[in-house]
């Protein structure tokens, strides 16, 4: 009789959600904890302490909804925009990033328009940058927009140091794992451009040492 668990990927990531709900609610509780101990506590040394418990609290808290937010089936609301707008949203996302890539901007697009979500697709583009900062070589990024061949294309170049194999790379989560990083969001940035009605291309070019991640969208 086979008694393997079923950890087929929509049970797992029901679990994560549940469990992400109730240990938050763990944390809801210490951090209405902690603002009581600061407010009880004699010294100035002891409410500094325990504003710096409900900082951590809360960081842990928002990191776990994050990584319950990325096993949510993505539901694109899609509208009309001009793609000009989308690279527009893309240029603000640097600042929510610590520390912020430095990034080189080329738009050659024109009036064309693409049917998308451009919240969903702000996240995508901020997971992109934040991907290349953490990996990068502390050289400039190269961001683009052009349409090719009907479709728009918002285009990604990373400087690297030696050559890299994107082949499989977004296509299962987990598949690279390190401290704090769980291989989870260039997963989620995938399936967020394919309900989206786009695709997500990745290559790597030997004679520019560049990774280049192209994302494709018919024009509307």
């Amino acid at each position: 009789m086979d008694t393997a668990p079923d950890l087929s990927l929509p049970r797992l990531a029901h679990f994560v959600r549940q469990h992400t709900h109730d240990v938050c609610n763990d944390l809801n509780g210490l951090d209405l904890e902690s603002v009581l101990f600061s407010e009880l506590a004699p010294s100035d040394e002891a409410r500094a302490s325990a504003a710096r418990i409900r900082t951590q609290i809360r960081r842990l808290a928002a990191d776990l909804h994050g990584l319950a937010a990325k096993f949510v089936e993505p539901k694109p609301v899609r509208a009309l925009y001009a793609a000009r707008e989308l690279f527009l949203i893309w240029q603000d996302q640097p600042a929510a990033i610590d520390p912020a890539p430095d990034v080189q901007w080329r738009d050659i697009l024109g009036t064309e328009q693409v049917n998308v979500d451009a919240a969903a697709l702000a996240e995508v583009f901020r997971e992109l940058l934040a991907n290349a900062q953490a990996f990068g070589t502390c050289t400039p990024l190269l961001a683009e927009s052009r349409v090719e061949d009907g479709r728009i294309v918002f285009e990604l170049r990373e400087p690297k140091d030696a050559p890299v194999e994107p082949a499989g790379w977004g296509d299962s989560p987990f598949a690279v794992m390190r401290h704090g990083h769980y291989g989870l969001g260039l997963w989620a940035a995938q399936r967020t451009i394919t309900a989206s009605g786009g695709e997500m291309r990745r290559s790597f070019s030997p004679d520019t040492m560049e990774l280049i991640t192209t994302l494709h969208f018919p024009v509307a």
